[in-house]
């Protein structure tokens, strides 16, 4: 359809304590858009000392599809940080830019 935004992944991360969530947090930004090429938007917002919310948006289901691979495989080397994870993934009903000026 016309309305058709993209496909969200969207990651909440808990961690053990404040210092792995900003470990992870500063290597993740370092590599994030290398890691996953096919994004359209990446977004990690801090949710509390110790935990982080992560939003890619692909523009297709396939764009999606391919990028959980690499992602996996860095979500893996660094699990040891992870108190717990929450992953939940959909289309993309709103994602609004504002542009200078407007």
């Amino acid at each position: 359809s016309g309305d058709f935004m993209g496909i969200a992944r969207i990651r909440m991360i808990d961690f053990f304590n404040a210092e792995d969530s900003q470990a992870f947090e500063e290597e993740y930004v370092k590599v994030a858009g290398s890691l996953l090429p096919l994004a359209t938007n990446l977004i990690m917002t801090r949710t509390s000392d110790d935990s982080l919310l992560h939003i890619a948006i692909y523009n297709t289901e396939q764009d999606a599809d391919a990028s959980l691979a690499p992602i996996q495989k860095f979500m893996s080397e660094h699990q040891k940080l992870f108190k717990d994870t929450m992953y939940l993934h959909g289309p993309v009903s709103l994602n609004h830019v504002k542009m200078d000026g407007s």
